[in-house]
């Protein structure tokens, strides 16, 4: 005769398995409630894995382009706010010293202090920073544009020092122009001070240092060679590259401060008349064409504004788009996780049960 006989410990150990398995799942049902995804999102999602992997990666590019965007947009925020204080400063002096163009005033002193004052507040401005960088340095952007209308440390002459010896040097000795031909000298020196010209080119005499490297210690203008040096740029999209780098050694900037340095660097009040005309037309003109510039440079500066408030904004949407698809992708469904959540504490309670009756089994209850 044949006997089925059946181990209690067999059927014991078999059951906690089981109430392994449930309370793991059940752990899993929990978490998933929680965080409103799934618990291995692979495994769910199965062959549709792949559309999620591609929707993450680009949910992440676009966030990394948008964080790069409001970068910039606080770089250029800051930029206009410094273009707006250089107009106005600027738009001041020019009103100053438009008063006297017709013959020497006795405010020319004030006239002096006056551009003097403008001048620091210019330099001021150009030397903002933002972030990590100053702005209008170009790809110098670790480096302080402006060198102090009085100086620095560096050893050089002061930027009102390289004007003042380029006049003395121009007028043999004097330190302002006594004659129309002495203006027209003088005027002829501070142009070429203030000229965009290739570093690896000697500078015309009577000139021991230019605007570059003697005022401006930026990104030059032209490379060694004549080359136009690269201006800052970004990219706050894959197809749109915004050029927003305004430098201080624009000929908009050296046509201010040209204007202002000469202004601010002698008394025109005590001029010549035939020096003095055609030095304040001098002067008052590239003040004046240096304004101008910086008006249609803070313009174009709106435009790039604008276009990049355009670009935020389709970020902003995409990523809404994106967030959307992902989480239909990988979201659980809460009532359909808490009726699941429910039959397993029930399929718990029922295993526990009749683990607990089975170990309760003895051969002497069937006797």
């Amino acid at each position: 005769m044949l006997y089925n006989s059946v181990s209690t410990v067999g059927l014991t150990r078999r059951m906690q398995n089981a109430t392994t398995n449930l309370q793991l799942e059940l752990l899993r049902n929990n978490d998933e409630l929680a965080s409103g995804k799934h618990f291995d999102v692979a495994q769910t999602l199965g062959a549709s894995t792949g559309r999620d992997i591609a929707l993450r990666n680009l949910y992440d590019e676009t966030d990394q382009y948008l964080k790069n965007a409001a970068l910039l947009q606080g770089r250029t925020t800051t930029m206009d706010s410094a273009l707006t204080n250089i107009l106005s400063a600027g738009q001041d002096a020019l009103a100053a010293a438009s008063v006297g163009l017709g013959q020497p005033s006795p405010t020319g002193t004030s006239l002096q202090v006056r551009a003097r004052g403008v001048l620091d507040q210019v330099i001021g401005m150009l030397n903002a920073s933002s972030g990590n960088g100053y702005l209008f340095g170009g790809v110098e952007v670790k480096t302080v544009p402006m060198r102090s209308v009085q100086g620095d440390n560096s050893g050089l002459p002061s930027p009102m020092q390289i004007v003042k010896d380029a006049m003395s040097a121009t007028l043999g000795g004097a330190s302002a122009p006594a004659t129309a031909a002495d203006t027209a000298a003088v005027v002829a020196t501070m142009n070429n001070l203030f000229a965009v010209r290739d570093p690896s080119q000697p500078l015309p005499p009577p000139l021991t240092l230019g605007f570059e490297g003697g005022m401006y210690m930026g990104a030059p203008a032209m490379q060694p060679g004549g080359a136009a040096t690269p201006r800052l740029s970004a990219k706050p999209d894959r197809s749109t590259e915004i050029p927003y780098g305004i430098q201080a050694n624009d000929a908009a900037m050296r046509d201010l401060m040209q204007g202002l340095y000469m202004l601010a660097s002698i008394d025109t009040s005590a001029l010549p008349e035939d020096a003095y005309q055609p030095y304040m037309k001098a002067a008052v003109g590239k003040l004046s064409a240096g304004l101008d510039g910086v008006r249609s440079a803070t313009a174009q500066l709106g435009i790039q504004r604008a276009q990049l408030d355009e670009i935020v904004k389709g970020h902003n949407a995409q990523l809404k788009i994106l967030n959307d698809q992902i989480s239909a992708l990988e979201s659980v469904d809460p009532a359909e996780s808490s009726v699941r959540l429910n039959q397993l504490e029930a399929q718990i309670e029922a295993t526990a049960s009749a683990t607990a009756r089975i170990a309760q089994m003895r051969l002497t209850n069937y006797l």
